[in-house]
């Protein structure tokens, strides 16, 4: 497909058909994201891709017991902010477990230039926030994702890019672990990513910023 309409064709696909995603295109999918660029070219990803439909239902399920977990706790607090979360998780999120691909995105720390300069001139409060603000690790699993799906758009298929779950995280981690002895030491669930091909007349895309919105330019 021509580049630029794989980027006008991705949309946030959440209802897909009955139909298989062959092996060999989720390689495809997982080669582009292989070629994302990261710091430092540390490629600090790592993705857990799943077809099998019982291990799906089983992250939903440790999902979906995670958010009653919290919907209860909230409910004591405030009952409509509760309800207001519980409906979330159901249209948002749980939807993935009809779909034929689940890829569980993994990521590792990643300690950017002037890090560990900062915090040896005692300047830790600053060193923190290119940790946290500018997060130059999580920006290396985000154009590894966006690749991932692009090349997704690109086979035919579409896709949803997911951190609605990751309040979950440590529970899907354990569960993984517990179900295929996925263990990989110093890595953290970054984001989920359904895959399959899209249901019919199902996709509406939010609209766009237009483009004199989003930069200031110098000559």
């Amino acid at each position: 497909m021509e580049y630029r309409k794989v980027l006008e064709a991705r949309q946030s696909v959440r209802k897909y058909k009955n139909a298989d995603v062959p092996k060999e295109d989720i390689l495809k999918m997982l080669d582009a994201a292989r070629l994302a660029p990261s710091g430092k070219n540390m490629q600090n990803w790592h993705f857990v891709t799943i077809k099998n439909k019982e291990l799906i239902a089983k992250i939903a399920k440790v999902i979906e017991d995670k958010n009653e977990e919290i919907v209860q706790k909230m409910g004591e607090i405030d009952e409509k902010k509760a309800l207001r979360f519980q409906k979330f998780c159901q249209v948002f999120t749980l939807f993935f477990k009809d779909a034929p691909v689940l890829v569980v995105a993994y990521a590792t720390n990643y300690y950017p230039s002037g890090y560990f300069e900062l915090s040896m001139i005692e300047e830790d409060k600053f060193a923190a926030r290119l940790l946290d603000e500018p997060n130059p690790g999580m920006q290396s699993i985000g154009a590894a994702i966006e690749n991932l799906i692009l090349e997704a758009v690109n086979l035919g298929y579409g896709s949803c890019w997911l951190t609605s779950a990751n309040y979950a995280a440590k529970e899907i981690t354990e569960l993984l672990k517990t179900e295929i002895g996925f263990e990989k030491e110093n890595y953290f669930m970054a984001a989920m990513i359904s895959i399959g091909v899209p249901a019919e007349g199902t996709h509406k895309s939010p609209s766009r910023k237009e483009l004199d919105q989003i930069y200031t330019y110098v000559e």
